[in-house]
């Protein structure tokens, strides 16, 4: 575990529940390559780097999506469909070593770690052309944003900088066909590094609709 060495003096204070957060039903993910956009809240004229001249320049505001949108170059984001359902993010199995037993003393089992958190969805009635667009992205190295029911863009806030999550092993399973009475679907699956959720933010679109855009 990475824990910090020296400890602080005290504990850190967690604050009073004022307003829980849900991140509700993911229903749309964006994707962009790793480590190309990244949003200054604190700065939108000038800051982060998002093609410069778009004022307001926020995730919250459809200017800057729309260049993204559009870009060929590393920048450009990529809005795949809804998702027909079934999503999850699962959290990854906790690391141990040792317990009841002779490899440590008394029996003790220590944590040493988490396995990755990992993303799944499906997605139904996709052309060939949008299965082979999304196989692809299997061969890039990846940040997700999630879209929820609400139309909120779910990412990582550091500092002042807002992004998305990195994601690992992007894969489009192969078309499900059950015949009569269902749909043929693929689900996708990805990997999120443990911690991810820990600087969470959400950003509420007011002037579209991130489920449409």
């Amino acid at each position: 575990m990475a824990c910090s060495c020296p400890k602080g003096a005290s504990l850190t204070a967690i604050d009073a529940t004022t307003c829980p957060e849900e991140f509700g039903q993911i229903q749309r993910i964006w994707l962009v390559r790793k480590g190309f956009v990244k949003w200054d809240t604190a700065d939108p004229a000038t800051g982060g780097t998002i093609p410069a001249g778009i004022i307001p320049n926020l995730p919250s505001v459809s200017a800057g999506w729309t260049i993204l949108k559009a870009a060929v170059d590393d920048t450009k984001v990529v809005m795949p469909p809804l998702f027909g359902g079934d999503i999850t993010i699962t959290p990854g199995d906790v690391l141990t070593f040792g317990g009841n037993d002779n490899s440590t003393l008394d029996g003790r089992t220590y944590i040493t770690g988490r396995s990755p958190s990992t993303f799944s969805a499906r997605y139904d009635q996709l052309t060939a052309a949008q299965t082979l667009q999304l196989k692809e992205l299997e061969c890039e190295d990846l940040e997700a944003y999630l879209i929820n029911e609400e139309g909120d863009i779910i990412g990582e806030r550091t500092g002042d900088f807002f992004k998305g999550f990195d994601v690992t092993n992007v894969s489009l399973g192969d078309r499900n066909v059950q015949g009569v009475g269902s749909f043929d679907s693929n689900v996708v699956t990805f990997q999120m590094p443990i911690d991810w959720d820990t600087y969470f933010e959400k950003q509420t679109p007011t002037d579209f609709n991130a489920l449409t855009f």
